[in-house]
């Protein structure tokens, strides 16, 4: 039997039964893969092998005789034959044979890019390119950590040109048009750990371009490199406008409570509370306490008596409630671009868990608190992590429960 294509495919089923059986018309299969049946029949052999190529004519209808082939070919998945029932009065089975082509499947169509950079990409085989998921803090992650993955290798980082991290700040990286074309076929490397550093992507072998991600939650990929970084990640003037006109607002505001200290500039403490999705997560985020709050702003307040609190946070209702003081001004009603340089822009800082405020204390640059621990023992989210957080969390920083 055959199967044979131009613009539409002829589709032969026999059916079989024990001694004699009826052989239909080909069902053709128009554009949209709706099947026609004719009603014209002609006789079969019992075997498949043995049936004739030589149908009745019907009525008003040219005959064709397709040629014989062995039925030992076989198609690609989307060439798939119909089923069909067969009509019959005498208990016949049916039986549909192997498909066979009389000519090849066309060829795909080659990728073509708007971007003419896909040349030079394809051809260099030098180039690391990342693909970051999840918002800001994430994203700043996976962009620090490929840039310092790409330094250790001699390679060229790309980035989307419309990656969101462009509209806060100025970056290194080759900026590239139609993205997901030009990168199209790149093999993907991760890491055994989120939040723990992977030794085999600072020693990526050569010869081909790679693409990294998604999470890269490890200082030590960027610390290498972490002046650029620091430099790279300074918010545009106009964000930074907006974060200064609060933060003076808060002094302001400070000096009004505390007249005795009106002419001191106090000292800023950056804190961030992230609670939101976090709280009862399955899978094993462990936010931070009233009880850490507590002990983080004692630290803060008994060793900088002239001290000022910022506060930010996604739950401010429950964070009112948990941290206040004369000393404590809340921040609210911004975007989250404008909070965390408003954080940025404090002395130290006051951290809780999660990658926002993970990036508020780096880039702050002064001390830094945190929460022991952010991830609940034996969750899932534990084995992401060093066995002691010293992936994570760098050796300046100061944990408290």
């Amino acid at each position: 039997m055959a199967y044979q294509w131009r613009h539409e495919l002829q589709v032969y089923h026999i059916f079989v039964n024990s001694s004699m059986s009826n052989l239909y018309q080909p069902a053709i299969l128009n554009k949209t893969q709706n099947v026609t049946w004719t009603t014209s029949v002609f006789r079969a052999a019992s075997s498949p092998r043995q049936a004739s190529t030589t149908p009745s004519t019907p009525p008003n209808r040219q005959t064709t005789t397709p040629p014989v082939r062995h039925n030992t070919i076989t198609t690609s998945s989307k060439h798939i034959l119909t089923t069909l029932a067969t009509p019959s009065t005498k208990g016949a089975t049916t039986t549909t044979p192997r498909p066979v082509l009389t000519t090849a499947p066309p060829k795909p169509t080659p990728l073509t890019c708007r971007n003419p950079f896909r040349n030079e990409y394809i051809q260099k085989k030098n180039f690391l390119c990342c693909r970051p998921i999840g918002r800001l803090g994430n994203i700043m992650f996976v962009y620090a950590s490929s840039y310092g993955i790409a330094a250790a290798n001699n390679r060229t980082l790309i980035v989307d040109k419309d990656l969101s991290l462009t509209k806060y700040f100025q970056l290194n990286a080759q900026t590239v048009d139609d993205f997901g074309c030009v990168v199209r076929g790149t093999m993907g490397m991760g890491s055994r750990q989120d939040c723990a550093l992977d030794e085999r992507l600072m020693n990526i072998t050569e010869g081909r371009n790679i693409c990294v991600g998604s999470y890269l939650q490890s200082y030590k990929y960027f610390e290498h490199v972490q002046g650029s970084i620091k430099k790279q990640f300074t918010f545009k003037k106009e964000i930074n406008d907006k974060a200064t006109g609060i933060i003076n607002g808060a002094i302001n505001t400070f000096h009004k409570r505390n007249a005795t200290v009106k002419d001191t500039r106090p000292v800023l403490v950056g804190v961030h509370v992230r609670r939101g999705d976090m709280v009862k997560h399955k899978f094993g985020y462990a936010v931070a306490t009233p009880e850490y709050l507590g002990n983080a702003s004692k630290y803060y307040r008994d060793k900088y008596p002239n001290t000022l609190f910022i506060v930010c946070s996604n739950d401010m209702a429950w964070t009112k409630k948990h941290f206040v003081g004369d000393d404590v001004f809340y921040v609210e009603g911004n975007t989250f671009d404008v909070d965390m340089a408003v954080l940025v822009n404090c002395d130290h800082s006051l951290t809780t868990v999660g990658s926002f405020s993970w990036w508020a204390g780096f880039l702050a640059g002064g001390e830094v608190v945190y929460y022991q621990w952010p991830a609940v023992e034996k969750s899932a989210l534990r084995r992401h992590f060093s066995a002691n957080y010293t992936d994570y969390f760098l050796p300046s920083w100061i944990g408290m429960k």
